[in-house]
């Protein structure tokens, strides 16, 4: 006795294929074969060819998922369409959107449309996410716009400018700011409660400056930059990790960054340096146009060995690694 066939569920994407070599003559057995379906499966795709490319059609307009397996609409369609017409709004401006978020503004929508059963729940918010092609995305760096063009051009000369230096010896450097005392948004709670006070945001922050180079084998200590001269933290602290700095606002200056430079990045280099045996061989540092940044011609050390190239405003998004 034969075995049973297990069931197989097509996408959409799935079913485009099977179309496209239909029309290029292989024969509904042959594919019946490949994508582990009956040949009647493959007979109804080809009927329903016109309904299936109108579909999929608006599908991709509205930059739906065709991974998905069936042509079902959303059963409120006009909250649905509303809900991501704002959410292509909001990505635009370039606002970040959560889960939480989104449910929030489908329930607010759902009452000015009188959806008054309309429940945001968490397979809804999944069902969402599916049909639309919603993904989770990390935000990293600094906000967008970027400026592809400058980034290309720059990219260019610095192909020509950087042939003289060992890749090992180029080096990129950025601050980023910390807020140490920052606390989760959100919270685990026991049965027992019914809700979870708010907290004020702490505004705390220091400046944390990391620095390597562009083979990613030599990272040097970090620079942080707090407010206190003598942290109580490091109090009976004979040696830190790092290298600390203190300024009022715990702000990038010149003056740091110079002490910074001159004091940490120069000697770290020349140590490393020596440790793979390239002494006296060129550096490059790349930074970006901060206005704490001190000039190149400022940061020119040891007749041209040491330099600094400064990359245009608002590509840091796109070139600098340590963003």
């Amino acid at each position: 006795m034969a075995s049973k066939r297990k069931r197989v569920v097509l996408s959409l994407a799935d079913k485009l294929k099977i179309m496209e070599q239909l029309d290029k003559g292989v024969t509904g057995k042959k594919l019946s074969e490949i994508y582990g379906v009956g040949q009647a499966t493959i007979c109804d795709i080809k009927n329903s060819k016109s309904t299936l490319l109108n579909f999929v059609s608006v599908l991709e307009n509205e930059d739906g998922s065709s991974s998905r397996k069936t042509m079902k609409i959303a059963t409120n369609k006009n909250l649905e369409d509303a809900v991501f017409k704002w959410f292509l709004q909001q990505r635009s401006m370039g606002n970040p959107i959560s889960g939480p978020i989104l449910c929030e503004k489908a329930k607010i929508l759902a009452g000015k449309l009188g959806y008054s059963s309309f429940k945001a729940s968490n397979g809804w918010l999944r069902n969402f996410k599916f049909r639309h092609g919603v993904r989770a995305l990390d935000l990293a760096g600094e906000k967008l716009p970027a400026d592809s063009a400058a980034a290309e051009n720059f990219i260019e000369k610095f192909k020509t400018a950087s042939e003289s230096y060992d890749p090992e010896f180029v080096y990129n450097a950025d601050e980023t700011g910390l807020v140490w005392k920052a606390l989760p948004i959100t919270t685990l709670a026991s049965k027992r409660e019914s809700s979870a006070p708010g907290h004020k945001v702490s505004k705390e922050r220091v400046t944390v400056l990391n620095c390597a180079n562009s083979t990613g084998n030599h990272k040097l200590p970090l620079l942080l930059i707090g407010k206190s001269r003598n942290p109580r933290a490091f109090k009976n602290v004979k040696k830190l990790p790092l290298f600390y700095k203190s300024q009022p606002k715990a702000w990038m200056t010149s003056a740091l960054f110079t002490e910074w430079y001159d004091e940490v990045f120069i000697p770290e280099v020349k140590k490393h340096q020596k440790s793979v045996g390239k002494e006296r061989s060129k550096v490059l540092l790349i930074v970006d146009n901060a206005p704490a940044h001190p000039t190149a011609e400022l940061l020119e050390r040891e007749n041209g060995q040491f330099k600094t190239t400064f990359l245009p405003p608002n590509v840091t998004s796109l070139l600098q690694p340590m963003d």
